[in-house]
């Protein structure tokens, strides 16, 4: 369950910021940017960060998760389309060449404070 070891950065990243100035108040939520291709389940990395925040600076901070799609862009039409399944390939021409342009993000997008 890799949920873990991602909450326990995000707490980290967070304390660190705080510990730096960059971030100062009471941190109410942190707003986090997960694509689909990280494998993430977000209601399990909710749960693991409410428990892994207890007694830290985080600790009540809600966790909002923001899930990108993963979008593809074709190398020989040029067309941009979202993928749902493994199999990637162009809906317009049917190319398996593709550049994948979102879905791979994990970031902290914003840390809301009092």
């Amino acid at each position: 369950m890799h949920e873990a070891a991602i909450a326990e950065n995000i707490i980290r990243t967070v304390e660190d910021l705080i510990d730096r100035g960059e971030v100062a108040g009471e941190v109410k939520s942190v707003n986090l940017r997960v694509g689909r291709l990280t494998a993430v389940i977000p209601e399990n990395l909710r749960f693991l960060f409410t428990v892994l925040a207890e007694g830290s600076a985080l600790e009540g901070a809600e966790l909002q998760i923001e899930c990108v799609p993963i979008r593809c862009r074709c190398r020989p039409c040029g067309s941009e389309f979202e993928v749902s399944e493994v199999y990637f390939s162009c809906p317009q021409c049917h190319s398996p060449e593709v550049d994948i342009m979102t879905g791979r993000e994990l970031m902290i997008e914003a840390v809301e404070v009092a």
